[in-house]
């Protein structure tokens, strides 16, 4: 050793420059750097270079280890849990109504915790709309919060691992190998007596296995940095779902396990060893003993803690959202997650996106019809509208606004007849409505996406509740003169309802009014009298969630 230290460069420089240079590794760098030297690895343990890499990954910086003695110490036990409070908001693949989370890190107990996110509608009036005394606007002012009373996720520093690992058999093969990273964390997150949870870490997908078929988290329309598989016949425990090296562990993905465990008592914790004593298990002080709760069905866990009967049993995937694409800017100002009032289903949360041109995906297939609506066609008149509405009746909402749609068939003859053919004779009844030049000059421009974070029995998380193809001035309509909406803007949209169980999905004409950037209004439109109402849409405030 004093060989090295006389020919190392490295060491000849004064300690405040090595605590510079070490400052700019990683943590797997650092443990390595602190395996060659005895002076290094004091150095590469120092609270300054490992504080500034836990505060990379929170929104509001700690400055205190505790309960633990350093902040390498409690790094070390979250080091591959650090990613859930970076990327903040989570939401999960359960249908149809999903969930949203929040994750953070709480340093009064050292641990990094996920609760729901919840809205209530509060108090609720109806209005009649001075446009049209048909319609009615749903009063909305939501109180978002989360529901502290239970967490989903819960990481504390002494959580126990699970030793449920499969059993040597033909068919167990495929199963990723047994490492801290393929192994299950349990979580204490439920009070209830018999309900147990664990957290898994996921592995991602190659972009080359993702087919058009493929089930997938997040979906396609989700803007997404990795995605993973969520279907699996084993429980998620093959290689291709569990990771085995921190190099593995997916960075935008988790999963959480919940089931019923009915038992004389609970499973008895073995002790289990690491015995690699090499890389980042040895150089961060990970390998030893950890503590692992009976979870499986393995012979021994039977022999030791008696019979375990586990049902049901649920896994659900969560994803995570890029950073940008929840971000205002000044050129896309809609971005964001916001709350919708969706009546009788409550609040909803929703991803509102404006995506850049060369980055639009084609519009839903059944969307096409609606060309004509966004291309800017007048409807015809009464008398041609109500001769149309007897030969095509349409089925009435109900009171819920559980729209019982008809086939695609009948509302595309339907609005064929109100709103004329694509390609007019310039001297039909059909023509492009002149729109006075009353909008205001600069406005953002380009396409606006709703996306549902969470659902209902109707439309289910993941899929569009409205779109707007054009909110610059190729989709205007107006500015609003009446006294609820004065001076917003309103352009054409297109608004996505179904039957019950997602059945008949269909795109209805619709109006979005522009309210400011942090709410939004809709006009559902649709045919007939008694359809249309007006529902409002709240910007989130994330920060004020993020703080403890």
């Amino acid at each position: 050793m004093a060989e090295i230290a006389q020919t190392s460069h490295l060491l000849s420089l004064p300690a405040e420059l090595i605590f510079h240079i070490l400052g700019y590794l990683d943590p797997l760098d650092l443990a390595n750097v602190a395996l060659t030297d005895r002076r290094l690895k004091t150095q590469s343990y120092d609270d300054q270079i490992w504080l500034p890499i836990i505060n990379e990954n929170l929104p509001e910086r700690i400055t205190s280890p505790q309960p633990l003695e350093t902040f390498r110490e409690l790094y070390i036990a979250h080091h591959s849990h650090w990613f859930l409070p970076k990327h903040k908001i989570w939401f999960s693949d359960s249908e149809p109504n999903g969930k949203l989370l929040i994750a953070r890190y709480d340093p009064r107990r050292a641990c990094i915790e996920a609760y729901t996110m919840t809205a209530m509608r509060g108090e609720h009036t109806l209005e009649r709309w001075e446009k049209d005394p048909d319609v009615i606007i749903h009063s909305f002012n939501p109180v978002v919060a989360l529901d502290l009373n239970q967490p989903t996720l819960r990481l504390s520093v002494d959580s126990m691992q699970t030793d449920d690992q499969p059993n040597a058999f033909p068919s167990d093969r495929g199963y990723a190998a047994s490492t801290r990273y393929s192994k299950e964390t349990l979580m204490e997150t439920f009070a209830e007596a018999g309900l147990y949870g664990s957290f898994m870490l996921c592995r991602n997908l190659p972009a080359e296995a993702i087919g058009s078929s493929t089930s997938i988290w997040p979906p396609r329309r989700f803007p997404a940095s990795a995605r993973v598989r969520n279907d699996s016949q084993n429980g998620y425990k093959s290689a291709g779902h569990r990771p085995t090296t921190l190099a593995e562990v997916s960075q935008h993905n988790f999963r959480l396990r919940k089931w019923v465990e009915y038992t004389g008592r609970r499973s008895q914790p073995s002790i289990m060893s690491f015995t690699a004593q090499n890389g980042l298990t040895a150089a961060l002080g990970l390998a030893g003993q950890y503590i692992s709760g009976g979870m499986g069905f393995s012979s021994r866990s039977s022999m030791y803690s008696g019979m375990n009967v586990r049902m049901p049993e649920d896994i659900t995937t969560y994803a995570t959202l890029p950073e940008w694409c929840y971000t205002p800017t000044k050129e896309k100002p809609w971005r964001g997650i916001w709350c919708g009032d969706y009546s009788g289903h409550g609040c909803e949360f929703i991803l509102i996106m404006q995506p850049d041109k060369e980055d639009e995906a084609p519009l839903p297939e059944n969307m096409e019809w609606l060309q004509n609506w966004f291309r800017g066609y007048r409807r015809r008149s009464s008398a041609s509208t109500n001769s149309a509405s007897t030969s095509t009746s349409l089925p009435d909402p109900d009171p819920d606004f559980e729209f019982a749609v008809a086939r695609q068939q009948e509302v595309a003859a339907a609005f064929e007849a109100e709103y004329g053919d694509p390609e007019p004779e310039p001297d039909g009844p059909f023509v492009r409505t002149k729109q006075p030049v009353t909008d205001y000059k600069d406005v953002p421009t380009g396409r606006l996406e709703a996306v549902k974070l969470t659902g209902d029995m109707n439309i289910p998380r993941g899929e569009y509740t409205f779109i707007a193809p054009e909110v610059g001035h190729g989709g205007f309509m107006r500015v609003a003169d009446e006294e609820t909406f004065k001076g917003a803007r309103v352009v054409r949209s297109a608004g996505h309802i179904a039957g019950r169980g997602f059945n008949d999905d269909q795109y209805m004409p619709s109006q979005l009014i522009m309210i400011s950037h942090d709410r939004l209004a809709q006009y559902w439109e649709g045919f007939g009298e008694g359809f249309g109402h007006i529902s409002y849409y709240q910007r989130v405030d994330l920060d004020a969630l993020l703080k403890i």
